[in-house]
C-alpha cells in the first residue's frame, strides 16, 4: 500500500497528462485499487434522468460480472438514488448493496468474498457526472482514512472529467470556426469566380456562330454548372445552413442543393442535443453524397424515429446498389466518416445493398 500523499500525487500527475476520458477514468481507477488496500473498483456515469452507465471497472468479481455485468447495469440501488436525490455528497459507507446482494446470491462462490462497497459522487463545482466505487474482501465498513482519501480522488478525477470536456467544447469550437471561414472564403472566392465563368461562356456562346466554338462553351458552361454544385455541397458540408432549425429542415435542403428528390419521414418528436444531431446531419449528409456520385438515382427517403429509449435514421434509395458480400465493390467514400462518427458518438451504424435494389444506411442512437 502506497503513502496516500505519494499516491494522490501520481493519481493527479497522470490525470493532468490524459486527454482521453476513458482512458482517465480505466487508469486512475487501476492506480487507486493497486495503490490501497481496496481489491476492486468501479464508475458509474449517471445522466439527468437518474440513469446509470458502467463506464470504468478494474478486478470486478466474477460474481458482478456475470450475465454480461446484469447486476451493475440493471435497476435501482441505494447509491444511484441518493446521488440522483442529491443527498449523497460525500465518500459514504454502503451499508447493504443491492447489486452486491443479488449477485452473490446467484454466485456465491465467485464474489472474492466482497460483501459492502463505499461510495463517492464525481463532481466539479456544481457539475456532477457519477460515482466511483470502492471494495475490500472482507470489509463492511469503510475507515476515515479510506473515505478521505476516496474523496480526494474523486475530486482529482471530476476536475479532470470536467478539464477534458471543456477542451474538447474548445477545439469543437475552433474547428467550427475553422470551417465557417473557410466557407466563407470559399463562398467570397472561388464560388463568384465559377458562377462568373458560367456566364462568361454563355454569354460567348450566343455572340459566335461557330459551331465547333457554340460546342466549346456549351461544355464550358456545363462544366462551370457542375462545380458551382459541387462548391455548394462543399460549403454545406463545412457549414450547415439551417442546422439551428432543425435536423428535417436541414436535410431537406442538403438533398434540394444536390438535386436529389428527398422523402423525409418523421415518427415521434426528433429533440436531440447538439452534438446528436450534428453528428446525425454528417451522416445524412455522407449517405447523400453518395446516393449522388454512386447510386445512379435521385430518389431517396429518410425515416426518422424518436422514443424514449433511442433515435433512429435510416436512408434508403432504390438504386443500383453493390453487393454487399464483395468489399472490393463498396462505395468507400465517405463511409469510413459515417461508421467513425457514429462510433464517437456511441451509435451503431448498419449499411446494406443489394445489385438492383438499393442501399439502406440505418444509424441508431441509444439514448442515455
Amino acid at each position: 500500500m502506497q503513502n496516500s500523499t505519494a499516491l494522490l500525487k501520481e493519481i493527479a500527475e497522470f490525470l493532468n497528462e490524459e486527454t482521453d476520458i476513458y482512458s482517465m477514468m480505466n487508469g486512475a481507477l487501476n492506480r487507486l485499487v493497486q495503490g490501497t488496500n481496496f481489491s476492486t473498483g468501479w464508475i458509474f456515469f449517471i445522466d439527468d434522468d437518474g440513469k446509470h452507465t458502467l463506464v470504468s471497472d478494474y478486478k470486478l468479481p466474477q460474481a458482478l460480472k456475470m450475465e454480461s455485468c446484469r447486476y451493475m447495469t440493471e435497476g435501482p440501488c441505494w447509491c444511484v438514488s441518493r446521488y440522483h436525490q442529491k443527498k449523497l455528497t460525500k465518500a459514504s459507507n454502503i451499508i447493504t448493496c443491492s447489486r452486491i446482494v443479488k449477485a452473490n446470491k446467484k454466485y456465491s462462490d465467485m464474489t472474492d468474498d466482497i460483501t459492502h462497497h463505499a461510495t463517492v459522487p464525481l463532481q466539479s463545482g456544481d457539475e456532477r457526472f457519477g460515482l466511483l466505487n470502492v471494495a475490500s474482501p472482507f470489509t463492511t465498513v469503510y475507515s476515515e482514512e479510506d473515505l478521505a482519501l476516496l474523496e480526494s480522488v474523486a475530486f482529482q478525477i471530476g476536475s479532470a472529467i470536467k478539464r477534458i470536456y471543456l477542451t474538447e467544447r474548445a477545439r469543437e469550437n475552433a474547428l467550427q470556426e475553422e470551417r465557417t471561414r473557410l466557407a466563407r472564403d470559399l463562398h467570397d472566392s472561388v464560388n463568384q469566380m465559377l458562377f462568373s465563368l458560367k456566364l462568361t461562356a454563355h454569354a460567348a456562346e450566343s455572340m459566335t456562330d461557330d459551331d465547333r466554338a457554340k460546342a466549346a462553351f456549351q461544355i464550358i458552361e456545363k462544366t462551370s454548372q457542375d462545380a458551382v454544385s459541387e462548391m455548394r455541397a462543399l460549403i454545406w458540408q463545412l457549414k450547415p445552413v439551417g442546422l439551428e432549425h432543425g435536423l428535417v429542415e436541414a436535410v431537406q435542403n442538403y438533398g434540394n442543393i444536390l438535386g436529389l428528390d428527398v422523402t423525409i419521414e418523421v415518427e415521434g418528436f426528433v429533440n436531440l442535443e447538439n452534438k446528436i444531431e450534428n453528428s446525425a446531419f454528417r451522416i445524412v449528409q455522407e449517405a447523400l453524397n453518395n446516393v449522388k456520385k454512386h447510386a445512379e438515382t435521385d430518389e431517396v427517403t429518410i425515416t426518422m424515429k424518436q422514443n424514449d429509449t433511442q433515435f433512429v435514421l435510416i436512408i434508403k434509395d432504390n438504386g443500383k446498389g453493390y453487393n454487399n458480400a464483395l468489399s472490393t465493390s463498396l462505395p468507400t467514400h465517405g463511409v469510413k466518416n459515417m461508421q467513425q462518427r457514429a462510433k464517437e458518438i456511441g451509435g451503431i451504424l448498419e449499411i446494406n445493398s443489394t445489385l438492383m435494389h438499393g442501399t439502406t444506411v440505418k444509424f441508431t442512437y441509444p439514448k442515455g
